[in-house]
């Protein structure tokens, strides 16, 4: 419980050692690790050259313990690295910090004031505490000294990353981003992709893009391989950066259109108690419940098996006894209705987050039903549902609105279809952001930020071809008709001589 309150996740001593060696050179005399744990960085600095002089912090007093149990030679400090105001400068810094989403940092505003007045930095209050250990510490360098840090790789992607990745652009010491595969298990019970990151004191031209997929390659970090250089120049902080750990950019591809330019994809309604809302036809029959006041909603992703839900998937859910109706409590006429609501409130249902900022509590989002839905969490490729029934859904999915209502239903169905294939979701990938276990997330305007094929781009022959396979979809053979929908997008996204040279991969 204390490890996860202070945000501690331990450094394996392969990985310690690695970031050492990253970092390490024979002008080094002094070093700093911010948040020293049980000493792993002391540990590996010591098999490099033992007589450097080094400084660690960290709040938690065991930890100050083990390391003095260590004989380290190190001045150990308990106290918080952020609010000290010690002014020395060190040669090499070596850092796994506290992860803390922004909910749990009570200091968040305190921080956020000093880092402005001390750094000149604009951080949104949506910031990880991660940022604010690796800002402090690239300015506390010596000229040409070198700072090492690994930390989770969200901020790539995430809105709170611009202000980070603008400020590393501007001190020009960014050297290097190596990111782990995002199948790699490196912390015990974090669910996060991490990445390190590598500046010096200088001001660089470029940025260097690096990939791991196994653990020995950590044995000898000249043998990394390179994967995307980029010169400081062409690094967008708004960009998500993710996309430049892939061999493939999305300036090759063409006729994508962002996604937003055609539709917006918003979230689905959060009921702020599920246990309450989210109900099976049993529980309406139990309880007595008006049918007006429950309305059919996709509640679960994993009931979802088929790309299109159409009326029949939903009277097979139904009949299963699945979750996939949405209580709203504005549509109550009975008493039985009335009765349901006190007893969730009996319950202090009313009581929580959402439903304690809403009124009346028991209403529900007004969400529109979309006719896409796109899941939020992912494994080997995204859910995406052609939602004939046109019922509504939960967060569990996301939902794409159109702008325009000239887009037609067949429009819709091609649009779809490409976005079922390995090629659009490749491309949609770029946006992803990465948690542990190879679990992939998209937020709302990670997906409104990506690009699409404009699908009237299409010839009417092609585009008839994809309406037939469409109607097909639910059948058996599903893999082998998305293998032929991608054989017809693929000419239009990747041109033929680039197609040779690139040997696009369909699974």
């Amino acid at each position: 419980m204390k490890q996860k309150l202070l945000g501690q996740f331990f450094t394996p001593e392969i990985l310690s050692d690695f970031m050492i060696r990253l970092t390490y050179s024979n002008h080094v005399t002094s070093f700093l690790d911010p948040a020293v744990g049980k000493g792993i960085f002391l540990k590996s600095l010591e098999k490099q050259n033992p007589t450097i002089t080094k400084v660690a912090y960290d709040v938690d007093p065991e930890m100050i313990a083990a390391c003095q149990r260590q004989s380290f030679r190190v001045q150990l400090l308990q106290q918080d690295y952020l609010l000290s105001d010690s002014i020395r400068l060190y040669d090499m810094i070596v850092c796994n910090p506290p992860y803390h989403k922004f909910q749990e940092i009570k200091n968040r505003k305190l921080l956020i004031d000093r880092f402005k007045k001390l750094y000149n930095v604009s951080l949104s209050g949506y910031t990880n505490l991660y940022i604010y250990f690796l800002i402090k510490s690239i300015n506390e360098l010596t000229p040409y000294g070198k700072c090492c840090y690994i930390v989770p790789a969200e901020f790539l992607n995430a809105g709170y990353g611009r202000n980070v990745k603008e400020y590393l652009l501007k001190t020009g010491m960014l050297s290097k981003i190596i990111r782990f595969d995002n199948q790699l298990n490196i912390f015990e019970e974090a669910i996060t992709t991490s990445c390190i990151i590598v500046l010096e004191n200088k001001r660089h031209t470029h940025v260097e893009f690096l990939n791991i997929s196994d653990m020995n390659q950590l044995e000898n970090p000249q043998k990394l391989n390179c994967v995307n250089k980029k010169a400081y120049s062409e690094l967008n902080p708004r960009a998500k950066w993710l996309q430049y750990f892939q061999q493939n950019n999305i300036l090759q591809y063409t006729n994508l259109i962002p996604f937003h330019q055609i539709a917006q994809v918003k979230r689905g309604i959060a009921t702020g108690n599920n246990d309450f809302f989210v109900l099976k036809q049993k529980d309406i029959s139990l309880h007595n419940l008006t049918k007006g006041a429950c309305i059919p909603c996709a509640c679960k992703a994993c009931d979802i098996k088929k790309p299109i839900f159409n009326k029949d998937s939903l009277r097979e859910l139904i009949n299963a006894n699945k979750k996939i109706f949405l209580f709203d409590g504005t549509k109550a006429k009975t008493n039985f209705d009335y009765e349901y609501i006190r007893q969730g409130e009996k319950k202090g249902y009313n009581k929580g987050f959402l439903t304690s900022h809403r009124y009346p509590w028991y209403s529900i989002e007004n969400k529109q039903a979309f006719p896409i839905w796109i899941s939020v969490f992912s494994r080997n490729g995204l859910k995406i549902i052609r939602n004939e029934s046109l019922i509504k859904n939960l967060t569990t999915f996301h939902g794409v609105s159109f702008h325009n209502s000239c887009y037609t239903p067949e429009d819709i169905n091609v649009l779809f279809s490409y976005l079922l294939t390995p090629l659009a979701q490749k491309i949609l990938y770029m946006n992803k952001r990465e948690y542990g276990d190879g679990l992939d997330k998209f937020e709302p305007n990670d997906l409104n930020d990506a690009f699409i094929l404009n699908i009237q781009v299409l010839s009417q022959q092609d585009r008839q071809k994809v309406l037939t396979l469409y109607n097909r979809l639910n059948c058996d053979d599903r893999e082998q008709l998305i293998k032929m929908l991608n054989d017809i997008f693929l000419p239009y996204v990747i041109p033929q001589k680039v197609a040779v040279t690139n040997k696009f991969a369909i699974s």
